[in-house]
């Protein structure tokens, strides 16, 4: 909920959300984990997916950020992505066993910048924009 914040926050997280909402996004992803996640374990799956994205040398451009759940006990991701890069990112966590079926991709809609902007100003929070590197 955006208005849990502070005024200055929520000015930071409209401004983040208008800043996304440039790139032209093609999916809304929403990844759960099959086990319970703890915040440095996403961030090293995360950067590890990043790095293999990046070696696959397909444009792409992806906006992540960690979603704590069950009482700050577990995270999921949501993920804001452009490029034909949604199967490799299923069969790469799906190849560290880190992925069932509980993996939703959407076709974007402008509203889900400002849904993962909310968790921007979350001291807790990873999130991190990557993209191909030859582009």
């Amino acid at each position: 909920n955006i208005n849990m914040y502070t005024h200055k926050q929520r000015d930071t997280i409209k401004g983040y959300a208008n800043w996304l909402g440039k790139t032209n996004w093609d999916i809304f992803s929403t990844i759960t984990y099959r086990y319970d996640i703890k915040e440095k374990q996403n961030y090293r799956i995360m950067t590890a997916l990043e790095k293999y994205l990046q070696t696959l040398k397909k444009p792409f451009k992806m906006f992540w950020v960690a979603e704590f759940t069950n009482y700050n006990y577990n995270t999921h991701n949501h993920l804001l992505v452009k490029g034909d890069i949604v199967g490799d990112i299923n069969s790469h966590l799906r190849s560290k066993s880190l992925i069932g079926d509980r993996v939703k991709h959407l076709p974007y809609e402008k509203e889900a910048t400002l849904y993962v902007s909310k968790f921007i100003c979350d001291e807790k929070t990873n999130w991190n924009i990557s993209k191909s590197t030859d582009k």
